[in-house]
């Protein structure tokens, strides 16, 4: 990734839309990935076409942490989702191939959805 590729903010109600959209136009699918915010879940995505990413950014409430799946317009998507909802305890509805909560193991079950500090960096 350069900074000539920004990471585009998406509407939670545009998440599904641009994947097609991606799909349509031969994109391949990069990674998905999580991280938790103080007030909200953050993913993020990529897509690739010919050494050229498409990246971006969702916010998913805590208190409700629903995404729509990926994994029909791109298969691969079945594992980062499963990573998501074993670590951040979020939901992926249409999710083609579910783990149930059991595709990774960790210590502690969800271990990524307790409180978030924030930390300033030194100086």
């Amino acid at each position: 990734m350069s900074h000539l590729e920004p990471f585009t903010e998406l509407a939670l109600d545009q998440w599904s839309a641009i994947a097609e959209q991606h799909r349509a136009q031969g994109f391949r699918l990069v990674q998905l990935t999580g991280t938790a915010r103080p007030d909200h879940f953050e993913v993020m995505i990529s897509y690739e076409l010919d050494q050229h990413c498409a990246h971006y950014r969702v916010k998913v409430a805590r208190d409700r942490p629903i995404l729509p799946s990926l994994s029909p317009i791109f298969p691969a998507a079945f594992t980062y989702e499963n990573e998501l909802k074993d670590l951040f305890g979020m939901e992926f509805p249409g999710l083609t191939l579910d783990y149930g909560g059991n595709f990774l193991r960790t210590k502690v079950k969800i271990p990524f959805t307790g409180e978030v500090t924030v930390k300033k960096g030194a100086a």
